[in-house]
């Protein structure tokens, strides 16, 4: 699908929203429906507007077809395409019969004038870490060379960075993925979620950009010791009292303007 748009081309980033079924329902102590409707008119405000908003996973925190449908429920008043992407709490399956129609997509890719965004399927079912099959790190190679000379920006859900020492909080695989950037230099830019946290690094010209939930917050702790057996409560400090997405602004020229907006 490809989509002209004026420049700089705007996106969204909104991601681990963790929707319920039920309403009033709580994650981390926060109703995630309340909070994302409460963030959406920031999402698409009177002077930002975004082309697209990329979805990068945890959509549901149940994988329940409900929440999905409340997702779509928020999302499609909004009058902008929406790409969506799973994460480790998504249900393939109800995703792929719950969320696509009208502007909600389920793809692979997207031509954006001189940008090509690829959208990677980072999850495993029953695990909560992430991992680039063979097939999708393929797949993506392909991609990246056959895009004639655009730049690219990258989207999935587990971050390649790694911020937390539990393995559940990683992408397993995540050597991999950044051997094959360094084969490509036209990308520009990876954002991911996972980790309900800010972060942005540069790897050998590439932006690594983590995005923090649409829900709740949290604070990683650092050691050595953090052994998969600890309790992920034991190592993780949660913050129910902030949202947040990540705003985009993608040049002609491969250049990457950002910031994360807090609700």
């Amino acid at each position: 699908m490809a989509v002209m748009t004026s420049e700089p081309i705007r996106i969204a980033q909104i991601t681990d929203t963790h929707l319920l079924a039920d309403a009033g329902s709580r994650v981390g102590g926060v109703d995630s429906f309340a909070a994302l409707e409460r963030l959406l008119p920031l999402v698409r405000g009177d002077a930002w507007v975004p082309d697209v908003i990329v979805a990068t996973g945890d959509i549901s925190d149940d994988g329940t077809p409900a929440s999905y449908r409340r997702f779509r429920d928020l999302i499609i008043p909004l009058g902008i395409p929406v790409y969506c992407m799973p994460g480790n709490h998504d249900e393939a399956a109800a995703m792929r019969e719950h969320l696509p129609g009208g502007q909600v997509h389920l793809e692979r890719g997207l031509t954006l004038g001189p940008w090509q965004l690829s959208f990677l399927d980072s999850h495993l079912p029953g695990e909560a870490h992430g991992r680039l099959s063979r097939d999708e790190l393929a797949e993506l190679d392909t991609a990246l060379r056959d895009a004639s000379g655009r730049h690219a920006l990258l989207c999935l859900h587990h971050t390649p960075l790694p911020l937390c020492a539990m393995p559940a909080c990683r992408l397993e695989n995540a050597a991999e993925l950044m051997s094959l950037l360094a084969r490509h230099s036209s990308v520009r830019a990876v954002i991911a979620g996972h980790v309900h946290c800010a972060a942005h690094e540069r790897h050998a010209g590439v932006d690594m950009l983590v995005t923090p939930s649409a829900c709740v917050q949290a604070e990683h702790l650092p050691g050595p010791d953090l052994l998969p057996q600890r309790p992920f409560a034991e190592v993780h400090r949660l913050d129910g009292s902030r949202h947040g997405f990540r705003r985009l602004e993608l040049y002609p020229d491969g250049r990457v303007a950002t910031e994360v907006i807090w609700g």
